[in-house]
Order: C-alpha cells, then sequence, then structure tokens
C-alpha cells in the first residue's frame, strides 16, 4: 500500500469516525434504495413514506451489541407502522391526538428504563406517530402508510444482517479499536506536555483524555459483556478481545503517571527530556498502528522500535543519574517515567500475540454468524428496572411525566389551533427535553442553532434546486453526513437533518418557503416548551445527585485503597479482586467526573461548592492513578524492605479517606482533622532525605517511597477539599470542625 494511502487510513482510525463513517453508509444504503427504487416504479408516496421510515429505523439503529440491535431494528418494523396509523387515526379529533400523544410521551420516558435500546426506539416510535398526523388519508391510506414505514424498516433490518453477517463480531472490534485510538492520543496529550514543558494540570488535556479512553474501555467491556452470552464457549474471540481492552486500559493508566512530570528542567536534562519525548512518539504510532489493524484486519504487528526507545531512555537515565549536579527529584521524575513506559512492554506484547490469533484461520471460520437473541433477558433485566422507577420520587417517572405534559400541550397547540406545520413544535420537545436540565439546555440550544443553520441551507435548495435528480443526490449527501454526525456533532447533524426533512416533506406536500420560515418559529416554540417543562415540572438538577456520586467514587477509592495498601504490607501479590476494585474505582470516579460536568451544564445559581467538588473530583482520580502506579510496584515482586511506621500510616490514612468520602452526604458526622495522618507521615522516613548512592543503583525503595508520599498529599488535598464543602473558606470555620 503506498505510504499516502496508509497515513491515510491510519489517520481515519485515529480519529473516532470509524463506526460513524460504518452507521452513515448502512443508513444511506437503507434510506436510499426505496427512494430511488421506488420512484423508479412511478411510486412517489411509498418512496418518500418509505424512506422516512428507513431513515427513523437508521437513527434508532444506536449500535452496540449486535443482540440489542436486531430487537431494536426489529421492534421498530412493528411500532413504526403502528404509531403511523394510530397518528393518522387520531388526527382527525385534537383531543383524541392530544390524549394519543400523551400516552405515547409516558410510554417514551419510561422506555429509558431498557437503556439506549429504549431510548432509541421509543423517539423513532413518536417520530413515526407525528408523521401519522401529518399525513391525510386522501394522500396515503393507512395500509399505504404502515406498509410503506414497513417496507422501509424492514429493509434497513435486512441491511444490518447482511453486513453483520459478512464481519462477525466486527462491532466489538471497531470499539477495542477505539480504545486504542484513545490510548494514542492519551500519549500525544503526555508529549504535547513535555514539548511544550508546561504542567499537564495548566490546561488539563492529559486528564481529559484518559477520562475519555475510560470511557471507551467502559464502553467495549459493557459490549464484550453482553456479547458473552452469543458464544457457545468454543469461540476464543471474545477472551482476546477482552485481553485487548485491559491492554488498552493500563498502556494508559502507566502514560498517564507521566502527568506528575514537571515542567521547569536544567539544561542538563535535555537529552533524557528529547529521549522521552521519542519514547512516546513511538508509543503513538503504535497504539495508531493496533488501531488500524483491529479496524481493518491486520494481525501483523512489530513492537522493536518502542523497545529500542526504551533503551534509549534508559541511557539517558543512567548518563542523567551520573552527573554531580542531578538533584534527586529531578532524576526520580525521569525514573518514575520510565518504569511507567517500561511496563508498556508487557500489554504490548499481549497484543502482539492476541493480534496473530484474532486474524488467523480460526477468526475467518469460527463463529456462528446468527447467535441467539437472548430477548428475554433483556426485557427481564428492563422490567425490573422499570419496576424500581415506578414510584413517584423517581427521576425516570417525573421526567416521563414531565415529557408527556410538554408533549401534550405542544400536541394542543398544533391540533386545536390547527397550526400549519405545527407538528415541529412537539417533535421539537421529544428532541430536546432530557431528563436532566443541563442536558437540556444543550439540546435546546442545539437544536435551534441547527435549525437556523439548516432552515438556510433549506431554503437556498428548495427555491435554486429543481432538477429531481439533482435533489436525489443531495438527499442521500444530506442523510449520509447527518448519520455519519448524529452522535457526535449533534448541532451539526440538526444542521443537516433540517434540509433533508424539509426536501422530503416538499415531495409530500410542496409549500416553497412557508415551511421553511414557519419550521424555525415552531421550533423555538417547541424548544421553549421543553426548557419550560425541564425548569418548573419537577427539576432534576445535577447539583442534588452530585454529592451522592462523589461519595460513592470516594467510598470505591477508599475500598481500592485499603486492598492495595493491605498488599504492600503483607508482600503479597495483587490478586482478581484487587482488580476488580481498581475497576470499581476508576469507573466510579470517571463518573463522578461526568456528573460534575453536567452541573456545570445547569444555570450558573444553581451551582454550589463548584471549586470544592472539582477538587474532590481531580484529587480523587490523581489518587486512583498513584494507588494504580503503587499497585504495579506491587506486582513486579521486588522484596524490599518496608518502610518505618508503615502499620500507623495506613490506619491514619484509610481513616482519614473514610471520614472524606461521608463528607459530601453526611453533614453531621464530624469530619475531624488531620493529626494524626501528619503524624504518621512525619514518622516515616521519606525517601529523598535518605539520597545516597545506593539509592541511585537501587531506586524501588525510592520510587515506592515517593508513590507513598504522593497518596499521603493527595488524601490531604481531598480533606481540604471536604473541609471547603463542609464549612466554606470562612476564616473560623475550622473551629467547627
Amino acid at each position: 500500500m503506498p505510504a499516502s494511502r496508509f497515513a491515510l487510513r491510519r489517520r481515519l482510525v485515529s480519529l473516532p469516525l470509524t463506526m460513524g463513517l460504518s452507521v452513515a453508509m448502512r443508513g444511506t444504503l437503507a434510506t436510499g434504495v426505496p427512494l430511488l427504487g421506488l420512484e423508479a416504479l412511478h411510486q412517489p408516496i411509498p418512496a418518500l413514506l418509505a424512506a422516512l421510515g428507513a431513515l427513523q429505523t437508521s437513527i434508532a439503529d444506536v449500535g452496540g451489541p449486535y443482540r440489542d440491535r436486531i430487537i431494536t431494528l426489529g421492534l421498530a418494523c412493528l411500532f413504526l407502522p403502528l404509531a403511523a396509523i394510530v397518528g393518522q387515526i387520531l388526527a382527525s379529533w385534537w383531543w383524541a391526538a392530544t390524549l394519543g400523544a400523551t400516552l405515547l410521551a409516558v410510554g417514551i420516558g419510561l422506555g429509558r428504563a431498557f437503556g439506549q435500546l429504549g431510548t432509541s426506539l421509543g423517539f423513532a416510535t413518536g417520530v413515526a406517530f407525528l408523521i401519522g398526523m401529518v399525513t391525510p388519508d386522501v394522500t396515503a391510506s393507512a395500509a399505504l402508510l404502515g406498509g410503506s414505514l414497513f417496507l422501509g424498516a424492514a429493509w434497513t433490518l435486512v441491511v444490518a444482517l447482511v453486513f453483520w453477517k459478512l464481519r462477525p463480531y466486527k462491532r466489538v472490534e471497531y470499539e477495542v479499536s477505539e480504545c486504542f485510538s484513545a490510548a494514542a492520543e492519551v500519549a500525544e496529550a503526555a508529549l504535547d506536555t513535555i514539548r511544550r514543558k508546561t504542567p499537564s494540570s495548566g490546561d488539563g488535556g492529559l486528564a481529559r483524555t484518559h477520562h475519555a479512553l475510560r470511557m471507551r474501555v467502559e464502553q467495549a467491556r459493557a459490549t464484550l459483556d453482553q456479547l458473552r452470552g452469543d458464544s457457545d464457549g468454543r469461540n476464543l474471540t471474545l477472551p482476546r478481545l477482552l485481553v485487548l481492552i485491559r491492554s488498552a486500559a493500563r498502556i494508559g493508566a502507566n502514560t498517564l503517571a507521566l502527568g506528575d512530570v514537571e515542567a521547569s528542567r536544567p539544561a542538563g536534562a535535555v537529552h533524557a527530556q528529547a529521549a522521552l519525548a521519542r519514547t512516546l512518539e513511538s508509543l503513538v504510532h503504535i497504539c495508531q498502528i493496533i488501531a488500524r489493524d483491529l479496524a481493518f484486519g491486520r494481525g501483523v504487528l512489530d513492537t522493536r522500535a518502542y523497545e529500542v526507545k526504551l533503551a534509549g531512555l534508559a541511557r539517558a537515565l543512567t548518563r542523567l543519574r551520573s552527573r554531580p549536579d542531578c538533584p534527586p527529584a529531578l532524576w526520580l521524575e525521569f525514573e518514575h517515567a520510565l518504569t511507567a513506559l517500561d511496563r508498556n512492554r508487557a500489554h504490548l506484547q499481549n497484543v502482539v500475540e492476541v493480534l496473530d490469533q484474532l486474524f488467523g484461520d480460526e477468526h475467518t471460520a469460527g463463529s456462528r454468524l446468527l447467535p441467539r437473541l437472548y430477548a428475554r433477558e433483556l426485557f427481564r433485566r428492563g422490567l425490573a428496572n422499570l419496576r424500581a422507577n415506578l414510584r413517584p420520587r423517581a427521576a425516570l417517572f417525573r421526567h416521563a411525566l414531565r415529557l408527556a405534559l410538554a408533549v401534550a400541550i405542544g400536541t394542543a397547540l398544533y391540533t386545536g389551533f390547527a397550526l400549519p406545520h405545527g407538528i415541529w413544535i412537539p417533535l421539537t420537545v421529544l428532541v430536546v427535553l432530557q431528563p436532566d436540565i443541563g442536558g437540556t439546555r444543550a439540546r435546546a440550544f442545539q437544536r435551534t442553532a441547527g435549525t437556523v443553520a439548516g432552515v438556510t441551507l433549506a431554503g437556498l435548495l428548495v427555491t435554486q434546486v429543481h432538477d429531481p435528480d439533482l435533489i436525489n443526490l443531495l438527499l442521500l449527501g444530506l442523510t449520509f453526513f447527518t448519520l455519519l454526525f448524529l452522535r457526535r456533532r449533534y448541532a451539526l447533524a440538526v444542521t443537516l437533518l433540517t434540509p433533508l426533512i424539509i426536501l422530503l416533506l416538499e415531495r409530500l406536500a410542496p409549500s416553497g418557503l412557508a415551511l421553511v420560515f414557519e419550521r424555525v418559529a415552531y421550533t423555538l416554540t417547541g424548544a421553549v416548551l421543553a426548557l419550560a417543562a425541564g425548569y418548573w415540572l419537577w427539576p432534576n438538577w445535577q447539583r442534588r445527585q452530585l454529592p451522592a456520586q462523589l461519595a460513592t467514587a470516594l467510598a470505591s477509592t477508599a475500598r481500592y485503597a485499603s486492598a492495595t495498601l493491605d498488599h504492600l504490607r503483607t508482600g503479597t501479590g495483587v490478586d482478581m479482586g484487587t482488580i476488580e476494585l481498581r475497576r470499581m474505582a476508576e469507573t466510579d470516579a470517571a463518573n463522578a467526573d461526568a456528573a460534575y460536568q453536567r452541573m456545570l451544564a445547569e444555570p450558573r445559581r444553581q451551582q454550589e461548592n463548584t471549586r470544592a467538588y472539582l477538587a474532590l473530583v481531580s484529587y480523587n482520580e490523581r489518587l486512583t492513578r498513584h494507588l494504580t502506579d503503587l499497585d504495579e510496584f506491587i506486582g513486579t515482586g521486588e522484596a524490599t524492605p518496608l518502610p518505618p511506621h508503615l502499620e500507623d500510616w495506613i490506619s491514619a490514612l484509610l481513616d482519614t479517606l473514610r471520614r472524606i468520602a461521608r463528607a459530601p452526604t453526611d453533614e453531621i458526622s464530624p469530619l475531624g482533622d488531620l493529626a494524626a495522618l501528619e503524624s504518621a507521615n512525619a514518622s516515616m522516613s521519606p525517601a529523598l532525605g535518605r539520597w545516597d548512592a545506593i539509592d541511585r543503583q537501587h531506586p524501588y525503595p525510592v520510587l515506592r517511597q515517593t508513590l507513598l508520599e504522593k497518596i499521603g498529599t493527595d488524601v490531604s488535598a481531598l480533606y481540604a477539599a471536604a473541609w471547603r464543602l463542609l464549612h466554606g473558606d470562612a476564616p473560623d470555620a475550622r473551629k467547627r470542625l
């Protein structure tokens, strides 16, 4: 393959667009075939309705495990035609249409209990109901309406099945590929930090990329867990993919350890810094190659370049260590970086072995193409979640009522006043209104901004383009790019979706520029109605949920710290239980950070203790990272004497951490003070104070001691944040401890 094509494909994989391209191609094929095929048979109305059915089904196809996708698409073939027929029947009476839309909105809101499957399918069903309301019987009979929508949805299901048969388990391979793309971004962020000589905490780029990696890893884990039930146990593809997911997660965590590297360095460290940068460049390159191999089915991976760069970094560090003017802190900084990057070698070797096995004969001929769906298990879990939320104070139940009332008002305005094209009011409510205020605000802005921009584009197309063949080409292009950006850049997708819908409806009921400008007014009305419902009808403020999520994250970190420090104290290796505690701590930390970000999307007057929450989230993630580095040291099995007074230090640290974990939700129990932890810190001999030539040749005890000091510092910072959360910044606040 020429170098330019190779670079282009590698860049496409490094960008998070691989799955988006797949979805866009399938959706365009599913929408374009009935649109062009039925038009060629001189059936314009069925062509339009089938295209709308295929488009809505493609939007409902949110990806994920193929088991869930087949269930979603199969139910869409049933629900979309039925909803459209009911909408057409009820449209003659405003009160009946309003009642039907209200009941359907309740079902859509409660459908979130079934996860993303229920959310996407519920939205598609609501849109089909509205399509039926705007399609009079004289234009398309109930049989023609339902049959055309069924044809479009069924064809979309066929397309998905055909693509699936050609590449079994390809979805999860793409998700693992995106994990390694995210790991490459972590390494790039670390490299950027070193080259710019600025601390990683200055812009948070390294932390943000690692957070994105964790989210990718958890998504891939969830997909893999659901696919495990589809395997009969003889196929080894899924366990091997789990090894790859774990390797990507550990590579990212090891690279994140470079976040502690200081920005300012003396001239003597230039060679070590350059060697560190070259090693990171090699890591970025190899992670991108792994992502490409997974996405395009390659199994040849060579890690020798990374080995060479690591050896060069070790030599540069040896020269730096031998300099008489080398301060201990500087050498430890690079030694820690080398140790973290060196741990990646084992994970990369695992990747080499798995890729070699994954794309061999077994992969092409091994698995069953149509695994069982396990629909009963899926619905049983969803019904259990639904029953748990059928209570007045449940957030999901309140969201369903909020959505139902807002949709009822929008439908009543449209049908009661016979507003031309007023169907955009309840449609916008369905799109905009989210369970939390921050999500509703963001969707309202994106929907409105995208609609205004899309209407401008639609006005130009409606007035300037009249060639049917060119219009069909535009429809296919708009469909492709709408599906490509729908889940990653919503405002851009809405901008493209607006002229797509307008051009389709122009064929059903030509109205020129009237529809174009009215849609802006009705979209604004629907957005305002959704915002009003979100603010005034049982608002779900994230600031009320954040303390509990933070307490959960801190408690998980405390359990992980207890297990890791117990292994350090007893000299035993890290077991699978500790690894699971680490995963829980990392996941809960990511959830707390996401909850904090959602709180920032709420109005400023609703944001409380922002600085304290930010410190708790940041230092909890930092503490989790340092604990992970420590259990990596424990995993080496190197026997070294334990520092003095370790038992007292562990006891004081865990007690302080448990008190901090109670702080976000328990304002009654006293936080206490740091006297015990400060005394234990002073009792342990600091490693940097015992610097000598022997330490330079045997760095393990020094590095371990440095990690323990960082862990103690993290807990102290968490204590300060918890104190600020409980008592504010008043001068006399400490007296209330």
